[in-house]
Parts: structure tokens; sequence; C-alpha cells
């Protein structure tokens, strides 16, 4: 697989990649009815912890020394890649820049001796506070905020740690240009330091709580037989409108910016039929939007022939737009089916913090990973729309 820098929601697939995109995410939701009904399947299953930033870390393959970076590191135009602190302070300032030279100082104990992948947890903005009455341990790296009881021995570790990291993608490759990643790391190789608290990405259901019970698998399997059914019928339109390019005003990215309007609203997708009717409306009102936008009449005519297209087509494909709404909301209802399984089993306490407290709120997702693909399994408007919307205590990279 390539680098991992862009994990996509499995209902996307088919605005990514047409009818293929559909038959890949019907195939990893069968693979994880089985993984959830029987001993042995072909899926992997990882959390997505909610951290940041992205860090990469280890040893050059080139020069044999220790650094670290973020997503940048893969940069094909001035990658930055830091071995020391002078360095991280050239490149980045504030908050991120302290985050990356606590990594510097204290990932080296690990013995790393590959190139990883993590999302960072905590540096030194861990605090205290009480949850339910019981003194918790509490880091917010990004939206979700994570909580340990004080008196554990998990809370014991995370209090001692300078750095918390969750591992979760392992590189290889003699150069960073040449590098490909694969999901997974294994930390059992990592040398022990109270220093850093390091965890897997791993999905460990040691209590095999998220396995289904023989009404679920039924339940389930109908649901997929449903999404089946509905991209059958729009399979060769999908392919068309994936066939158009991904610049800003091609149907498949319209679409993915339509479905992220009802998140970013905090609603639910209403019935296809519903969806649909608003899809139209949605595509007129955001050519009408850039239209006012233009500054000479060549460009606002350029427009409006693009918007006349765009309805004529819309007013041409009702039945195929009809069936893609519904393979999309079919396959989100089967992926979410999932998601409450899977959400049965936390070692962690996740919540989001409001005005009024902390408000309990399931993990970010997970990611399925089948022959070296992979897929993440979120509840969007759970968890997207916070995301969307949350103040990062971190400057981005």
């Amino acid at each position: 697989m390539a680098k991992n820098t862009h994990l996509e929601h499995l209902e996307d697939d088919i605005l990514n990649s047409g009818s293929a995109g559909g038959k890949n995410a019907i195939q990893f939701l069968k693979e994880l009815g089985k993984m959830l009904s029987q001993p042995k399947s072909g899926i992997r299953i990882t959390t997505k912890w909610d951290g940041a930033p992205a860090i990469i870390c280890g040893i050059d393959p080139t020069w044999g020394q220790f650094f670290v970076g973020t997503k940048s590191v893969f940069a094909k135009t001035n990658p930055k890649i830091m071995y020391t602190k002078e360095q991280i302070d050239q490149n980045y300032s504030g908050q991120l820049a302290q985050k990356l030279k606590d990594c510097l100082e204290h990932l080296p104990k690990l013995g790393i001796t590959g190139v990883v992948q993590g999302d960072l947890l905590f540096t030194d903005d861990k605090s205290t506070d009480r949850i339910d009455g019981v003194k918790n341990i509490v880091f917010t790296p990004n939206t979700i905020t994570y909580a340990v009881p004080d008196l554990s021995i998990l809370g014991d570790k995370v209090s001692r740690a300078k750095v918390g990291i969750v591992f979760h993608t392992t590189y290889t490759g003699s150069s960073f240009q040449e590098m490909s990643a694969s999901f997974g790391v294994d930390i059992s190789k990592f040398k022990k330091t109270s220093d850093v608290f390091v965890t897997s990405a791993d999905f460990d259901d040691a209590s095999g709580a998220a396995s289904f019970t023989d009404r679920e698998s039924q339940k389930f399997n109908s649901m997929v037989n449903r999404a089946d059914g509905s991209l059958r019928q729009a399979s060769k339109f999908l392919d068309v409108l994936t066939a158009t390019g991904d610049s800003k005003f091609v149907m498949a990215t319209i679409f993915k910016q339509f479905f992220n309007s009802y998140i970013r609203e905090g609603k639910r997708l209403p019935s296809v039929r519903a969806v649909a009717m608003d899809f139209a409306k949605y595509y007129s009102m955001l050519m009408d939007k850039e239209i006012e936008k233009k500054k000479t009449e060549r460009s606002k005519k350029k427009y409006q022939d693009m918007k006349d297209m765009g309805l004529k087509f819309i007013q041409a494909n009702q039945r195929p737009i009809y069936f893609t709404i519904a393979s999309y909301m079919n396959l989100q209802e089967a992926k979410l089916f999932v998601i409450r399984k899977l959400e049965q089993v936390k070692s962690l306490g996740t919540f989001l913090k409001t005005e009024h407290g902390y408000r309990v709120t399931a993990p970010e997702g997970f990611v399925a990973i089948k022959s070296g693909k992979a897929l993440k399994l979120v509840d969007r408007l759970e968890f997207s729309r916070a995301n969307f919307s949350a103040a990062k205590s971190w400057d981005k990279a």
C-alpha cells in the first residue's frame, strides 16, 4: 500500500472508485460480518484513536540517525525530517514545535529500529479532573477527551509518562521516497521506559463482547444484501460519475460535499427520496454562489452554463441518482451496525468536553484492513461533525 497519509470512509468508496468501490465496500462488510460471527476471517481491525498530530519517527534508512516529523516527512518538495531540536525550531513554532521536541527527546528510548507512524496522545498537556465523582487523568489531543482513573495501573503509567503515543503503521524501504506502508506495529519489540506511554492500535476483544448473536448476524446480512442490491442498480452511473475527474465542480466531488453538509448541520440523512430532492437544490445553490463570486460577465456565463448542464444531468439521471443515494445510505447503515458492536470494547473512557462538563461519547472509530487495503469505520455524525468545528490546542503542520 502507499504511504498512510489519508483514509477514506467506507461509504465514500463508491464516490471515489465507482462500481469497483461498491464491490470493495461490500466485500469489506461481508468480511466484517465473518469476523464478528466466526473464529477466522480475512479482515483485521484497528482502533482509530483521536490523536494528533501524526508523528513519523525512527531511524533514517539513509543516514542511520533517529528522526521525528509529521506527515510532511513524505513531502515531494522540501520534506521536513528533523534530527535535532534546532531543526525543529527552523521548521515549526509554538506548541507543535514543543511537542516534536518532546518526541525527539523521549521516543528514541523505545529503541525503534525502523520507521513507524503514530498519533500523539499527550506530552505535557495532561491534567486531572473529576468525572462522575472519580479523579481521572485526562488528555484531549484533538476532539475526544480520553480519561483514565488516577488510582489504576493504567493511570499510573499515563501519569509517569512524558509522552503518550499510539502506533499504527510500519514503513519499509531504503529511502523515504521509496517507502511503502503496512498497517500495524509490533510494540512488543520496543524497549520499556516509563517516560513513554505507548500502545498499539490493534483491536483486542479479549472479553468476546464484540460478537454477533445469530439474530444480529441475520439482521446485518440483510443490510449488506440491501446495499448490494442498490449498488447493482447504481453501478453504471457510479462509473460515469467517477470518470469525470476530481476537480471542484464534478458531480462525485459535489456528492461528497453534499453528504458532508448534513454532518456539519448535525443531521442524519432522511429518506432516500428527500435526499435526492435536496441534492438538486444543493447543486443549484452551490453554483449560484460561485456565479455570484465571479467579476466578469464571461466568467459568470461560464459558470451559468456549467450550472445549466449540471441540472440537466441531474434531471436526466433521477433514477440512478436515487439508487446512488440509496447505496450510500445502505452502506452507512451496515457500517454503523458494525461500529455499535465494536464500541462495546474499550480500554479508556472517551468523552466530549462541553460547557456543562463531560459527555460520554464513542471512540473515534475503527479501521478495517483487508488484503493491504483499508477503509475507516466512523460514525460521522457523532465524531466528524465535532471534528469540523473543534478548536485544536496545537498548530497543524
